[in-house]
C-alpha cells in the first residue's frame, strides 16, 4: 500500500515540476542569477548558470545598484524557481533607503555584461 501511494505522489510531483526546456529565451529564474550589471538607470542585465542573459527595464524609485548594492526580485507568488517576468518587483536598499521598481520589460541580451561604465558584481 506504501508503495503505490509513495509511486503516486511521485507521479504527481513529476506532472507538476516545470521542465527547464520549457523555458523561453527570454527566462532566467530568481534563484539562478550568476551575474548582473547595471549599465544605465533602472535598466539591470542578469546572467544566469547556463550563460543566459536578458534585459530587465524598470519603472519605480529604485536607486544605487553599485557594485556594493544589493537587490530582491519577487514575483506575485513568490516562488524562487519561476523565470522573472513583467510585473515582478526589485527591492533595493542604497545608503540605507529602501527603494522598489516594477519589471516593465524582460527582453534576451546578447551583448557585453559589463559594458563600459555599468556597476556590476559577479559570483
Amino acid at each position: 500500500m506504501r508503495k503505490i501511494l509513495l509511486a503516486i505522489c511521485g507521479a504527481a510531483m513529476l506532472v507538476t515540476t516545470p521542465a527547464p526546456a520549457a523555458d523561453g529565451p527570454a527566462c532566467v529564474r530568481r534563484d539562478d542569477v550568476r551575474d548582473w550589471s547595471s549599465p544605465a538607470r533602472k535598466t539591470l542585465l542578469l546572467e544566469n548558470y547556463s550563460h543566459r542573459k536578458v534585459e530587465l527595464k524598470l519603472t519605480g524609485n529604485c536607486a544605487g545598484f553599485g557594485p556594493y548594492d544589493s537587490f530582491q526580485i519577487a514575483g506575485p507568488l513568490d516562488i524562487a524557481p519561476s523565470c522573472i517576468v513583467e510585473g515582478d518587483v526589485v527591492r533595493t536598499r542604497w545608503a540605507g533607503e529602501p527603494g522598489i521598481c516594477t519589471v516593465v520589460s524582460v527582453t534576451p541580451y546578447s551583448g557585453d555584461m559589463h559594458p563600459k561604465g555599468a556597476h556590476h558584481l559577479a559570483f
